[in-house]
């Protein structure tokens, strides 16, 4: 049998709950290719589903070593969480956790680099002559902990061929090992949906290995948007502005997903403070590129210029009921939504107001009024709790003038939403019309 075709078999008798059987067919996997640590990491499940703990710890972790050295680093984190599940308090997990933390922040700037540590001797070699899969009861158990626990003799990867990980590298050792303790990790079937557009979600998500589509609903059917590979967090938006998610999830094979919530985030922010603004502002960074790589506002520029542009904005944080823009009031400056949603409202003069339209990802508010100098005939409010790119009135200014594009796109937009608002009002009730702001006309 090849590889692949005994995890195929242990896969089936894991989901048939023949835990000894699917033992020895993952165990048996392993001693043909010690590098296949997928089926070391199901046979120290199968161990645990047996009651034997301390092997399942000790097959984890010689799972999570042999994955650190071939620099695969999330995989390492998912085996080091499955035996921190069994043993809370294991030490030579936690020892691996730190070189998996080293690694990882071995290029971020500031940082010096601490060398890691070598890995503890192992008791076991792994040399066992004897098919597996003929074997039962402590006999299999005692032959599959000598496969399970043998470190991996393959070569050590390229510590450069792979980017250090996202958000995790920018916690401190201590919370990462914290954070790591704390979420789930959790398998995904096929066609399995992880997060849903529309619904509330208080939770981000890493995808440890596999494969997710990313689809959106659009003119009443899901459109792909495009796929996540091993490596890609989402979610970490609509966690931070409370906003839903704009697209829907759902896996294409097996997969395996870090799941942190907010609960996590809230209890580590208890022991570890710069927590939440280290999430903040990894947000904030993936956003900032989603912007330049979307807005029109931008696509003018080279792509060069784009990250120079956008450092002069600032993040706002804007709370639900915030009125960023006032009927009568100059606007304080531009600004460019980059999760959530702003409602563009005017006063009625038969009384109440009038809701002529709502600014979602990539729209942006306040340019007619910095244009024109006018005051603002339209309030904008911030319906849920959004983020946006903020620059004020002088620096819009000399924005403008630097980049003549840019000037000539916000121009153009402005026509096109007074065009609009007079389709709206009165001829009378537009000659100063300013901040009244529409969705742009599909093209």
């Amino acid at each position: 049998m090849s590889e692949s075709s005994l995890r195929e078999l242990g896969m089936d008798l894991l989901e048939e709950r023949q835990f000894e059987r699917a033992l020895a067919v993952f165990a048996e996997a392993v001693r043909r290719v010690p590098a296949d640590h997928r089926s070391r990491m199901l046979a120290a499940r199968c161990l645990a589903e047996l009651g034997e703990r301390e092997r399942a710890v000790t097959s984890y972790h010689a799972c999570a070593e042999g994955l650190l050295r071939r620099d695969y680093l999330l995989s390492a984190m998912a085996a080091c969480k499955l035996a921190l599940d069994l043993s809370p308090n294991e030490r030579r997990l936690r020892d691996t956790l730190i070189r998996v933390h080293s690694r990882a922040v071995r290029s971020a700037p500031g940082r010096a680099v601490v060398p890691p540590p070598l890995p503890p001797e192992t008791l076991y070699d792994g040399k066992v002559d004897t098919d597996l899969m003929g074997l039962v009861g402590e006999e299999l158990s005692n032959r599959a902990i000598e496969v399970l626990a043998a470190p991996d003799p393959g070569g050590a990867a390229d510590p450069n061929s792979r980017p250090p990980l996202p958000l995790f590298a920018d916690l401190d050792r201590d919370a990462f090992i914290d954070l790591v303790g704390r979420m789930n990790w959790r398998r995904v079937r096929p066609e399995e949906v992880v997060s849903r557009e529309g619904e509330p979600a208080d939770h981000l998500c890493v995808l440890v290995a596999g494969k997710a589509e990313v689809t959106r609903q659009m003119d009443g059917e899901a459109k792909t948007l495009g796929f996540l590979g091993g490596g890609s967090i989402f979610g970490e938006i609509a966690l931070l502005t409370g906003a839903p998610p704009t697209a829907t999830v759902a896996a294409v094979s097996d997969t395996e997903v870090f799941e942190i919530r907010r609960e996590h985030l809230n209890a580590m922010a208890k022991l570890f403070p710069a927590v939440p603004q280290v999430l903040a502002d990894f947000a904030q960074q993936r956003m900032a590129r989603n912007l330049m790589a979307t807005s029109p506002m931008f696509q003018a520029l080279p792509e060069s210029e784009r990250g120079a542009l956008l450092q002069r904005f600032t993040f706002r944080a804007l709370q639900g009921h915030e009125k960023v823009l006032v009927e009568g009031e100059h606007s304080p400056g531009l600004f460019i939504v980059l999760a959530g949603e702003l409602v563009v409202q005017k006063e009625d003069p038969a009384g109440g107001t009038v809701t002529l339209g709502v600014l979602r990802e990539g729209e942006v508010a306040g340019e007619i009024s910095l244009l024109t100098g006018l005051r603002a005939t339209a309030t904008v409010v911030v319906t849920r709790k959004t983020a946006a790119a903020f620059l004020e009135r002088n620096a819009f200014h000399e924005l403008v003038r630097s980049f003549p594009h840019i000037r000539t796109y916000l121009e153009q937009l402005s026509d096109r939403r007074l065009k609009q608002i007079g389709e709206a009002l009165r001829p009378a009730e537009i000659i100063d019309a300013d901040e009244l702001v529409l969705e742009p006309e599909a093209a």
